[in-house]
């Protein structure tokens, strides 16, 4: 059967015995998704919650039981996990919504989709009866599983209603994958998370309308920056050509890549995750650091810098974690944080 220790969290706040830890593991989940989480007064001393996740390899997920909260994605936290798609399940309770400049609301089987990379404002709060709980399921992929054939952006704050036969269907597959996950054995739960990730993917070409047979050729002007940016990375990316390329002032420029946290920022953190990438890759386990940082446009040092401010660690000692990982002498811990980051 599934090694639980590894690809199975149950946790909840009955566990920790003061408001502090209960508040700070909660909110430490709620990192994985790049959501800081804000908590009334009022409800400081009845806060409650629990949580069982699953890794299915391709996907994450898992189902979330909380006391009335505020989350919230914005410009300080952007960058926690920024290459991911989030989909939440609402199952007891609601959420009020702010995205873009709109406000809307989900109810009771209402699905929300976002993008990790987006800021987003979400109100959950509780069902009727008591104990006064909320109740949603979390489904986490990788943006890279997309293929680029979907606007990414386009579907950020998209809801698809309990009603549609494409939330039907989304939600049964998942209950289903969760409900039989302890009985199956591990070739089968990552097989069903490779087979899931079809669905769900499907899922999302449909919310969108359409495939992008050319990618990004009718997204926003931002995607399409963000693609070149990420098909340059190795190369000196300068602000001035970015402007003349793409008909864009400096001033637009800057205000376009605000909400990520500045274009500078962003390249940074691209490059970042590029290394990350290629840290892990066995391919590229006889290429030196050096080589690495070439590769994704910086310098060693830089590479040693920033590694060192962004992951706390070493590019060397992720290499070492990595490697044990995929040897199987050594386990990444079983957090939503280390699921999501190794996605």
């Amino acid at each position: 059967m599934t090694d639980s220790s590894s690809r199975k969290i149950v946790d909840s706040a009955n566990k920790y015995n003061d408001f502090e830890t209960r508040f700070y593991e909660w909110e430490d989940g709620m990192s994985s998704a790049g959501f800081k989480l804000e908590l009334p007064q009022r409800h400081f001393e009845e806060f409650d919650w629990g949580v069982t996740g699953y890794n299915f390899g391709r996907v994450i997920g898992g189902v979330l039981t909380v006391s009335e909260h505020d989350i919230d994605r914005q410009y300080g936290n952007l960058f926690a996990m920024p290459d991911h798609i989030v989909i939440f399940i609402v199952i007891i309770g609601g959420m009020d919504c702010q995205c873009f400049g709109k406000r809307f609301q989900l109810k009771q089987g209402d699905i929300l989709i976002q993008d990790m990379s987006q800021p987003i404002k979400i109100h959950v709060f509780p069902g009727d009866l008591r104990p006064r709980l909320c109740t949603y399921q979390y489904i986490i992929m990788p943006k890279h599983s997309l293929h680029f054939n979907v606007d990414i952006a386009s579907l950020h704050g998209k809801t698809i209603p309990a009603s549609s036969p494409v939330n039907i269907i989304l939600r049964n597959h998942f209950g289903t994958m969760v409900q039989v996950f302890d009985q199956m054995t591990e070739q089968e739960v990552l097989s069903t998370g490779e087979g899931a990730a079809s669905v769900f993917l499907q899922t999302l070409h449909l919310v969108a309308g359409k495939k992008v047979e050319q990618p990004f050729a009718h997204s926003a002007r931002l995607e399409r920056i963000c693609m070149f940016i990420e098909n340059n990375l190795a190369q000196a990316i300068n602000v001035e050509q970015l402007c003349k390329d793409f008909a864009i002032s400096r001033s637009s420029l800057y205000r376009l890549f605000e909400p990520l946290g500045g274009i500078a920022q962003f390249i940074r953190s691209r490059r970042l995750l590029l290394a990350k990438r290629l840290l892990r890759a066995s391919s590229m386990s006889d290429q030196s650091l050096a080589t690495i940082a070439h590769q994704c446009g910086l310098e060693l040092s830089a590479l040693r810098r920033y590694f060192q401010e962004v992951y706390g660690a070493t590019p060397s000692e992720m290499r070492t974690l990595f490697q044990k990982a995929n040897t199987g002498h050594d386990i990444i811990d079983a957090t939503h944080v280390n699921w999501v980051s190794s996605l």
